[in-house]
């Protein structure tokens, strides 16, 4: 049964960059299931892939994920108004991120 999906994009044009994304089932949400899911994707980008610096994109709205990424150990570092055009209409988004060294020193 698929429960949800992620998604990893490497940035072509900033090296060692890349940008994941998760979803998962209403009913499968508040399981730990994607603070567990995406915390071993982001520890296979920097382990295995050297990545630098790991970001997401999070739909302001959507209070529960910016929970998981603050969780995660991720910082806001962007709030950006209306600035993207989702299901007819204007979102404002905000930007976590989290840095190889901060991402080691968390887990120390």
């Amino acid at each position: 049964q698929l429960v949800g999906e992620h998604a990893v994009h490497v940035v072509a044009d900033q090296p060692a960059t890349a940008e994941v994304g998760i979803t998962l089932a209403p009913d499968r949400q508040g399981s730990g299931l994607a603070t567990e899911a995406l915390g071993a994707i982001v520890s296979t980008l920097l382990d295995d892939h050297h990545m630098h610096r790991v970001f997401a994109v999070v739909d302001d709205r959507n209070t529960a994920v910016q929970n998981l990424f603050r969780r995660l150990g991720f910082r806001c570092e962007a709030r950006h108004v209306e600035a993207d055009w989702f299901k007819g209409e204007w979102t404002t988004t905000r930007v976590y991120a989290t840095l190889e060294r901060e991402w080691r020193g968390a887990r120390k």
